[in-house]
């Protein structure tokens, strides 16, 4: 019997599945399904575009990202292809020394694998912002380095009640924070929030999201730089200047994760948040933390029960193969200041701390002794002006002056100081677009002022 277009008892439905019409329904099912992949690879797609416009943000004249935006079609295709087929593996990272402002391993990854960062922490971000507690500053937007310091300020000022009543700064550093963490436990941190959140990422980005973003959050965390990894600086300096127990090299595979790595930065966030909930939320002491750098401010009457909560504060953080610093411990009163990021910190006042300062001084001593000063001056400029923005976030004026001041007369002849904005510019005729132009023969054309308009 063929009921197809009759009514289907009481619930008013059409009844369009019989053995005459198999073929029909089939085939608007195969049509449908291939429309909602067609949209679904679509959608990726400009995911995936958003993703690189925002991974190459302020890196664009970097080499790998220069190689792949030169031929960026295919490749971001290519990229696209093995995240469905679940076949992408980060296997090109480089690794270098830096001595500034002491020696440190730094790992990075080509731009494939910095897009891939880029994809699990920027799909991740509102969720992991609403697991991260409020007093942990690293690696998140709206805070950071000045963010943290500013907060300790401002808790210094609160606990002691404007200055006027006693209260101690605990402070604590973490020893080979990333070599030593437990890749496996940064993959967990990642899973508790695509679990957490799994009916908010399906309502947004669709059914398989979860499972993708896990397994891409195992491909960014287990990608073991070490064992494949270009060499940009000399492996003797490793062997003279990195502790073991600071580098990932002689790492087994599970343990450490690599310093530079969008993935890393955002995981270590997560590893230690437990135990900043616990210090503040369940403890009741007030501590502010940027990545492996934690400061305890608490009231005179709360000292010694602060103190007796740092046996299991080490037992905890021992749990997750993370150990503190002996040789960095501080516990002082507030007057004495505290330093901390870089900067020292007393009642009323903020000093960039003297091996800073020092650097800083070294640097233009260099920039002096440049016997073709023209050559440099972009390097000049961008290097003067980072020192003189962390001086002028703090109370360190003359020392400012006397840093600039230091630079050598000749250097003036191409450059001015801007007063207002208290950083170096260079002079109107020897602007980047001027000296361009002299350099290349350019004539610029005058502006135009004529409207330029469509005709319908």
């Amino acid at each position: 019997m063929n009921n197809a277009w009759n009514f289907n008892g009481n619930n008013r439905n059409l009844n369009n599945n019989n053995v005459n019409n198999t073929n029909q329904c089939g085939a608007v099912s195969k049509l449908l399904k291939t429309i909602i992949t067609l949209m679904t690879i679509v959608r990726f797609w400009n995911i995936l575009l958003d993703t690189m416009f925002t991974a190459r943000k302020n890196k664009r004249y970097g080499k790998d990202c220069a190689q792949f935006e030169a031929n960026w079609t295919p490749l971001l295709y290519r990229m696209m292809c093995q995240f469905v087929s679940r076949t992408f593996r980060i296997l090109r990272n480089y690794a270098f020394l830096t001595s500034i402002p002491k020696w440190r391993e730094i790992f990075a990854t080509y731009f494939e694998g910095r897009l891939a960062d880029h994809l699990l922490c920027d799909t991740l971000h509102p969720y992991i912002e609403k697991e991260l507690h409020e007093n942990s500053f690293n690696n998140r937007i709206g805070k950071g380095q000045q963010a943290a310091i500013n907060a300790v300020i401002e808790a210094i000022h609160s606990v002691s009640e404007g200055y006027t009543k006693p209260c101690r700064i605990i402070k604590w550093d973490l020893k080979g924070f990333f070599p030593n963490a437990n890749c496996d436990y940064m993959e967990k941190c990642f899973r508790d929030v695509i679990d957490l959140y799994r009916k908010d990422i399906v309502n947004r980005y669709g059914d398989e999201a979860p499972a993708f973003l896990k397994w891409l959050a195992m491909i960014c965390v287990h990608c073991y730089p070490a064992r494949h990894c270009e060499l940009r600086t000399p492996w003797h300096f490793w062997q003279e200047h990195i502790e073991p127990s600071k580098s990932i090299m002689n790492k087994e595979p599970g343990t450490g994760v690599p310093i530079g790595r969008l993935g890393s930065q955002t995981g270590m966030g997560l590893y230690i948040n437990d135990e900043v909930r616990w210090l503040n939320d369940e403890c009741g002491i007030l501590t502010i933390v940027f990545m492996d750098d934690g400061a305890e401010i608490v009231p005179e009457r709360l000292h010694g029960y602060a103190l007796s909560l740092m046996p299991e504060l080490r037992k905890r953080l021992a749990a997750k193969g993370v150990k503190m610093n002996e040789k960095k411990f501080y516990d002082q009163p507030y007057q004495h200041g505290v330093e901390f990021l870089g900067s020292h910190i007393k009642p009323h006042r903020i000093h960039l701390n003297n091996k800073t300062y020092n650097r800083a001084m070294m640097r233009v001593v260099e920039f002096n002794e440049m016997p073709d000063k023209y050559r440099y001056l972009d390097r000049v400029i961008a290097s003067i002006n980072s020192y003189t923005g962390q001086l002028k976030a703090r109370t360190d004026y003359n020392r400012l002056m006397t840093f600039v001041n230091t630079l050598d007369k000749d250097w003036w002849e191409w450059l001015d100081w801007d007063s207002q904005r208290l950083c170096v510019t260079p002079k109107p005729e020897f602007s980047m677009r001027k000296r361009l132009a002299m350099k290349y023969n350019i004539k610029h054309k005058r502006n135009d002022s004529r409207r330029i308009v469509r005709v319908a």
